[in-house]
């Protein structure tokens, strides 16, 4: 008889989807049987069909339920734990980690990892308290990046350092690389002309990703790359202040915003130069796609992003706005062998550290540690 693991995610968000999958991929299918459960969201036919996993609930938990004590919540992953007795727990998140570790008082779980995906979520005096009065002793925590990692470290004064690792987001090649269309594809899609040279962003408009300054570098290189355009592809809340400034800086035909676009990963090749220009990044999942799809990376040096990028781009100091000018102009006066080269340089570190195959010994050696 297979035994059960459980995948606890707090909702399918696309990118969210592709994490449990990659977890997912770790347990052998004629040994194991995966439950993917999200705590929100109704039934929905798309995520269940990119789910990996043998089964896929979704509780559909309102917000309200989720918030304090979460004590409807608990009580069903309790329901569902006893029924499956299931021999090992991956919580992504902090409310799926809190509502597993009261499930593990009254149920036990030989196995229970907790992941967490941004900096700072457990500085919260209130979390720490919770998981040193809940976390089981054996309970595994682990961050995205080793920015996280070691955030978690100075946070978590009540877990030893030794049970707080590491396990990187990973990209699953075999299944993201088909997907993605071909440049001639995705410059047709997105009405982009093919001797243009752009460069790309993708991500949510709001503070952290410094969208604002990806603007005012581009205003600054316009006039020495009069080639170029920039495309950003996301939505958020900062749209309507930085369309304006695009309007003032008078670069409405240079900077093309799309809104956002499902699955925006598949468009990468339709981009000359990937920038990402966060103030703050746990790990930058988006970079990956981007090594996939062989477009050369202009990043910045924070957090989780030279983890990611390595020596395979270009980085620079978040915020500065002269630096990240410089490094466009550099990147639109390369020769196309020069861009050709990082971008195999990156494409060959995303295989040799964030494929499948590697984390899964990633993984192992996080256990075997233990």
């Amino acid at each position: 008889m297979r035994k059960h693991i459980l995948i606890l995610g707090h909702d399918d968000a696309p990118q969210f989807v592709d994490i449990y999958n990659q977890y997912t991929r770790l347990f052998d299918a004629d040994q194991y049987e995966v439950t993917v459960a999200y705590l929100t969201g109704k039934p929905n036919a798309d995520t269940q069909a990119k789910t990996l996993a043998q089964h896929c609930l979704f509780l559909d938990m309102p917000k309200s339920s989720i918030r304090s004590l979460k004590l409807n919540a608990i009580r069903r992953l309790l329901s569902l734990t006893r029924e499956k007795r299931f021999v090992f727990v991956i919580c992504h998140r902090y409310k799926p980690t809190y509502i597993m570790m009261w499930v593990s008082r009254f149920c036990h779980i030989p196995n229970m990892i907790s992941v967490t995906h941004e900096l700072g979520t457990m500085r919260s005096i209130k979390r720490q308290l919770t998981i040193a009065a809940l976390a089981p002793k054996t309970m595994l925590f682990a961050g995205v990046s080793n920015a996280v990692r070691d955030d978690m470290r100075k946070s978590l004064w009540c877990v030893a350092k030794e049970r707080i690792h590491t396990l990187y987001n990973m990209v699953d090649v075999d299944l993201t690389e088909p997907q993605q269309f071909s440049r001639s594809q995705a410059r047709a899609a997105l009405k982009l002309n093919e001797e243009t040279f752009v460069f790309g962003n993708l991500g949510r408009l709001v503070k952290n990703k410094d969208q604002r300054t990806l603007i005012n570098a581009f205003a600054i290189i316009k006039s020495a790359c009069p080639n170029a355009k920039l495309m950003i592809i996301g939505q958020g809340a900062l749209e309507v202040e930085l369309k304006t400034q695009v309007i003032n800086f008078g670069l409405q035909d240079d900077v093309i915003f799309t809104g956002f676009i499902n699955n925006g990963f598949r468009y990468m090749k339709a981009f000359d130069c990937f920038v990402l220009s966060s103030k703050q990044e746990a790990f930058g999942r988006v970079l990956l796609e981007a090594m996939i799809a062989r477009v050369p990376i202009i990043a910045t040096r924070v957090h989780g992003i030279p983890e990611v990028v390595g020596d395979t781009g270009l980085l620079v100091h978040a915020g500065d706005l002269t630096q990240l000018a410089a490094e466009m102009q550099k990147m639109y006066e390369m020769t196309s062998q020069q861009q050709a080269d990082l971008a195999d340089r990156a494409y060959q570190r995303m295989l040799e550290k964030f494929s499948i195959p590697v984390f899964k010994e990633q993984f192992s050696r996080v256990l075997e540690i233990t």
